[in-house]
């Protein structure tokens, strides 16, 4: 028993022991605890006033929400004007193209009219020459007609003779019946009144032709008509006319031969009478003789009056015959005497009267077709070479069109993809915000299951309030730890929204938050390792504290140093400002070199109008000398003599053509150094707007300057006067884009109009074409940039994503060591229960702990009902934000 009871006082003198250290242990904690408090009322200050702060930034922050919208929509807005510009260059590219058309429809036309006019003179030529050849093929039928009947004249002289000595010797019997002779009489005399009835009219249309007058152009056509068909019928009387001689002809051979065969018959008939009568005289003496010679003789008497009837006959109608062919010859000697002397004076009447007019007119007309024609070859050459430069032209527009049109239909897609990629990003950062939402609820769940596991130890565990207490200290320290993480991820999801406006200040802040983050977790490793020693706990919050007021001083001078340089970066504004207005007042001046040229380009636009109603001039007249040319070949059908003077006239114009070659040469000269200079201006056109390309390629690169500096006073103010700066600027440089939108949308309207103005005209498309492609080159650099922007924003959000799961596995980490130490205090606690168990069987209580424990225990409930509702008011005011 004794040994026992000294074991027993051991365990007690043990247990008192441990009681004191646990009491000295316990002062300590309540003089640490003071300071908790202390500082814990100077955190809570701290806490109100970052609240204040938290509100203001996130009033700020709606603030610059609604900015971004509004700029947003801004951007929108220009996207949609320039589409519409776009679209309106594209219609205005379309109607080029169709007037382009229409004026190689109008070239095609006018070349088919040269072509016609080519051919209708070729035509008119062929006919000059038809009509030459015809006038020779009159001529010598007239020749030949004199011939014919001089040679039918010698032949009716001969056949006149011959019927005399015929007539001599049958003078005594004629015939009185009609022969095959009489109605050959007949048909000639119808012939002849026919032919001269054919004369008479002759004689009338010569006469009228010979008295009339000028004619009109504008019934050259009919007279041209009339005249063909008086040539075809002059023709066709010639025919009538030479059959009708070949038929006088061949009966005038069939008369002689008939007339040799009488004579013949005559001859024999005589013959046969002389012999008759010499039988008949030397058979006169025998009566048989007598009556056979006389029957004889009777028949040769009634054959001889039969013979000499048909002579009689012949010789009436020889008679007759020689009065027709007189009739005849006296017809038609006149009918060609009278040609013949029309034709002189014809001749002499168009030679004294017509002639000097007409070769006068020919000649100046004639000089002015040749003239004309080498004008209008020389304009066609200007138009074929204008017409190819305006294909090759068309053609590069279309090149250039069907580039433009891949371009935008690849940025297109390029901005479909991109918008895909920030709709996806935006689920993504939607579902990343509701996971945050979802661990900021646990947090809060956690947050009140710890504040109701802290009541029920407090409730269960009275001995050992010291210890709960500073469990709850560590518990605000990690709560208030808790609420810096927080709001460093607001901070950070503030910064993730305006990454697209500070992409620098995101490194920085990122650099910043590694460094609070390692604090943070060497703080906590620090708490887990001072758990053991509160002592060394108050030097390292004393530390600490220290340290914040050093980062505190350390972030006055940044501020002042980051003042400086914004003040610098004014400085540097003014002076980009500076250079803006100076390349401004440049853009002024090579806009007025471009209006200078403009106005060169419609001074040539007029000049080529001129001449193009000076092509118009040319055909009327062209069409005007078609019709003389016709009239000058119903002329030329009158003219017969003058050939030779006319190809002394053409070795005349074909001098004067040499002499106009060389004036074309000239012209040409002229013309080339016309089209040098057309091209010195095109060349000078293309300088300036590759300069113009240059001055928008320094403003962009001067806008990305821009931006780049915004970005660094983005990344350099994080501060209340820093936002609002940042929003000034913001402000400003939003008025700058409107000012630039509204300078855009002036100049779009001025090159409108412009273009409007010169539809018709080839340098409307290379301006537009060129234009077109500049605000495409624009276009896309803004979608680089954007993409740019865009990839940059998915990798600073790829890293805060990795940032975020560092700190919720921090955050597990320090949940887990939570856990091991509640499990090791409620152990401890057990065990320290267990112990106070056995003392108290031992020993009495002393009234002062139980007091104490008591008051701890009302306070302690106090303060842990605190810790829950201000756990619950942050997790309210980050579901709110």
């Amino acid at each position: 028993m004794a040994g026992k009871h000294l074991t027993g006082s051991q365990r007690v003198t043990e247990l008192q022991i441990k009681i004191d250290e646990l009491q000295t242990t316990n002062r300590t904690l309540e003089q640490h605890i003071a300071h908790l408090t202390e500082n814990k009322e100077s955190v809570s200050n701290e806490v109100e006033i970052l609240t204040r702060k938290n509100d203001q930034l996130c009033k700020e922050l709606t603030e610059i929400d609604k900015l971004a919208e509004q700029l947003e929509k801004e951007k929108e807005q220009a996207l949609n004007i320039a589409d519409q510009e776009l679209e309106q260059a594209k219609s205005e590219v379309r109607q080029q193209q169709k007037t382009i058309d229409n004026l190689e429809v109008t070239v095609k036309n006018l070349k088919l009219d040269t072509s016609i006019a080519k051919e209708q003179l070729d035509k008119a030529a062929t006919e000059l020459e038809e009509k030459k050849q015809e006038t020779r093929t009159i001529n010598l039928l007239l020749d030949q007609l004199q011939e014919d009947n001089n040679r039918l004249s010698k032949k009716v002289e001969k056949i006149e003779k011959a019927e005399k000595k015929s007539a001599l010797v049958n003078m005594k019997g004629r015939a009185t019946s009609p022969s095959k002779l009489d109605s050959f009489v007949k048909s000639l005399e119808e012939e002849r009144d026919h032919y001269k009835r054919e004369a008479e009219h002759l004689r009338k249309m010569l006469q009228g032709r010979s008295s009339s007058p000028k004619r009109s152009p504008s019934r050259l056509d009919s007279e041209i008509k009339k005249t063909v068909r008086e040539r075809d019928e002059l023709q066709h009387m010639l025919t009538k006319y030479e059959r009708h001689m070949a038929e006088i002809q061949a009966n005038v051979k069939v008369l002689t031969s008939e007339r040799d065969k009488a004579i013949m018959l005559y001859e024999r008939a005589q013959k046969e009478i002389t012999k008759l009568r010499k039988e008949f005289m030397s058979s006169s003496k025998t009566p048989k003789t007598s009556s056979t010679a006389q029957a004889i003789l009777k028949r040769v008497e009634s054959e001889r009056d039969s013979t000499v009837s048909d002579l009689r006959r012949m010789t009436t109608e020889r008679d007759s015959l020689r009065e027709r062919l007189r009739v005849i010859g006296t017809f038609t000697n006149p009918i060609s005497d009278f040609l013949h002397q029309h034709a002189d004076q014809m001749d002499k009447k168009s030679e004294l009267y017509c002639m000097k007019d007409t070769i006068s007119s020919m000649e100046s007309e004639f000089k002015i077709l040749s003239r004309r024609a080498a004008e209008t070859k020389d304009e066609l050459r200007q138009q074929k070479s204008e017409c190819d430069s305006l294909r090759l032209q068309i053609n590069k527009m279309e090149h250039s069109l069907d580039e433009a049109q891949r371009r935008l239909s690849l940025k297109l897609n390029e901005l479909q993809l991109a918008q895909e990629k920030i709709a996806r990003q935006e689920n993504k950062i939607d579902e990343q915000s509701n996971q945050c939402l979802l661990q900021k609820e646990e947090l809060t769940i956690l947050q009140k299951t710890i504040a109701e596991l802290d009541k029920e130890k407090d409730n269960l565990l009275y001995n050992i309030d010291q210890k709960s207490e500073k469990i709850s200290s560590l518990e605000s320290s990690l709560a208030l730890k808790e609420n810096t993480i927080q709001r460093m991820l607001r901070e950070m999801e503030e910064s993730a929204r305006q990454s697209s406006k500070a992409i620098s200040s995101h490194e920085q802040e990122v650099s910043r938050l590694r460094r609070q983050m390692d604090e943070i977790s060497e703080e906590l490793s620090r708490t887990g390792r001072e758990k053991e020693t509160v002592v060394q706990e108050n030097l390292v919050v004393h530390d600490h504290l220290s340290k914040n007021k050093v980062e505190i001083q350390t972030l006055t001078h940044k501020v002042k140093d980051v003042q400086n340089e914004l003040q610098d970066v004014k400085v540097k504004l003014q002076g980009a400002k500076t250079d803006v207005t100076r390349l401004e007042n440049s853009l002024a001046f090579k806009e007025k070199e471009n209006r200078d040229l403009l106005e060169n380009y419609r001074k040539s636009s007029s000049q080529a109008d001129i001449w193009e109603d000076k092509v118009h001039k040319l055909e009327k007249e062209f069409n005007s000398v078609k019709l003389d040319l016709l009239g000058a070949e119903s002329e030329c059908r009158r003219l017969k003599e003058r050939v030779d003077v006319f190809e002394l006239e053409s070795e005349q114009q074909i001098t004067s053509e040499q002499s106009y070659k060389s004036q074309i040469n000239t012209l040409t000269k002229s013309v080339a150094r016309m089209e040098e200079e057309l091209r010195e201006a095109r060349s000078e056109k293309s300088l300036a707007l590759s300069d113009l390309a240059s001055t928008r390629e320094l403003c962009v690169k001067l806008d990305s300057g821009k931006e780049m500096l915004n970005r660094q006073l983005c990344a350099k103010t994080q501060d209340v006067e820093m936002l609002q700066q940042e929003l000034e600027s913001s402000h400003s440089e939003i008025e700058l884009l409107r000012k630039q939108l509204a300078s855009e949308r002036i100049s779009v309207k001025n090159l409108e109009s412009l273009l409007v103005s010169n539809q018709d005209k080839e340098c409307q498309s290379q301006m537009r074409a060129q234009e077109l492609d500049s605000e495409l080159q624009l276009l896309g650099e803004r979608l680089i940039l954007a993409e740019s922007k865009l990839g940059t924003q998915s990798r600073e959000a790829g890293q805060l994503r990795n940032k975020i799961a560092e700190q919720e596995a921090e955050l597990d980490i320090t949940r887990r060591q939570l856990s091991t130490e509640r499990f090791e205090r409620e152990f401890a606690v057990k065990e320290l229960r267990r112990q106070n168990f056995q003392a108290t069987s031992t020993f009495r209580r002393t009234p002062s702990p139980p007091r104490r424990l008591t008051e701890r225990s009302l306070r302690s409930p106090e303060r842990h009902t605190r810790s829950p509702e201000k756990s619950i008011d942050w997790s309210l005011q980050f579901r709110n934000y």
